[in-house]
């Protein structure tokens, strides 16, 4: 509590989060105007709530994004980025705007989903007319995209394989730890 000549000016009231309910999702652009450039990065995060809105701090649940519009998710299942883990309460993503203007919708949402867990929430994010005109041509832009997609669907390829190989000397791993702990005991 701040008092000042003797009357109350300032009041912080600090409260425990409640069982979560909800998703809230905020953009972090500093209030600054997204721009329909292709390039305009903006961070979107999640939060684990309870009914009023406190962040619910300690929790282990992982948010999976979508989105509609003209816009796209820096982030994907074969990068472990989305679904994202929640840490400290919150979860960030990363955003891209696209040439076209209009409204990004960002869908977030509570995975595996269960009848108690939080309620899944949506963003707007409007974007703005690029000031400049765009260098690049519309349809090599389009012609860009298509390749870099081909080429991230060849690596995820790649990526599935190594990951089963982790995954195979991960399990070992734990049979002989378990095995040593055994045989400590």
């Amino acid at each position: 509590m701040g008092i000042v000549d003797g009357e109350v000016v300032a009041t912080h009231k600090v409260m425990p989060a409640r069982r979560p309910s909800k998703i809230i999702l905020w953009a972090d652009n500093e209030g600054t105007e997204t721009i329909a450039d292709g390039s305009d990065l903006i961070t979107v995060i999640a939060a684990i709530a309870d009914e009023n809105g406190n962040i619910k701090r300690l929790n282990n649940y992982h948010i999976k994004f979508e989105i509609e519009g003209p816009g796209e998710l820096v982030a994907s299942k074969e990068t472990f980025t989305n679904p994202r883990e929640v840490q400290w309460g919150t979860a960030p993503i990363l955003v891209r705007a696209k040439a076209q203007t209009g409204n990004i919708k960002v869908k977030a949402s509570v995975v595996p989903n269960g009848t108690h867990t939080p309620i899944s929430a949506e963003l707007i994010i409007p974007t703005t007319k690029a000031i400049h005109p765009l260098i690049a041509d519309e349809d090599e832009l389009n012609l860009q995209l298509k390749t870099h997609r081909n080429q991230q669907n060849l690596s995820s390829y790649d990526h599935g394989q190594s990951l089963d190989e982790a995954r195979k000397q991960s399990q070992m791993r734990l049979k002989e730890v378990e095995k040593q702990q055994s045989d400590f005991e």
